[in-house]
């Protein structure tokens, strides 16, 4: 067996009520989790934005919803027989500085039609 490459060096534990305790076996059912785990998964989901993504992943979401940004309004662009070397220049710039913002809004509207699912 191989030695696990991430350290975890420090424990927290807390109390629940019966409600709480019984919540979290709800969220729990049908899947691989232990309340332990689900805990852990939920605490660090909170640290890292609410969307459960680790600097990593978040970095990559970035450029992943850049591209698409750049891909879908590039295409409009040339659509629109508008596109020009400026014009993709300026569209890079934009898609380079909304980054974040542009991620945001793509998990928001992912949460928003998860919720509108359950």
């Amino acid at each position: 067996m191989g030695k696990r490459v991430t350290d975890y060096p420090h424990t927290i534990s807390f109390r629940l009520t019966d409600e709480a305790w019984l919540g979290i076996q709800k969220q729990i059912a049908g899947s691989d989790l232990t309340a332990h785990e689900w805990c852990r998964k939920a605490a660090l989901d909170r640290l890292n934005n609410d969307y459960g993504l680790s600097k990593a992943e978040r970095l990559l979401l970035e450029h992943f919803v850049r591209a698409q940004y750049l891909v879908t309004q590039g295409f409009q662009l040339l659509a629109d027989d508008n596109l020009t070397s400026d014009q993709w220049k300026k569209l890079r710039a934009i898609a380079t500085e909304r980054a974040p913002e542009l991620a945001d809004n793509a998990l928001a509207l992912r949460a928003k039609l998860s919720r509108e699912r359950h």
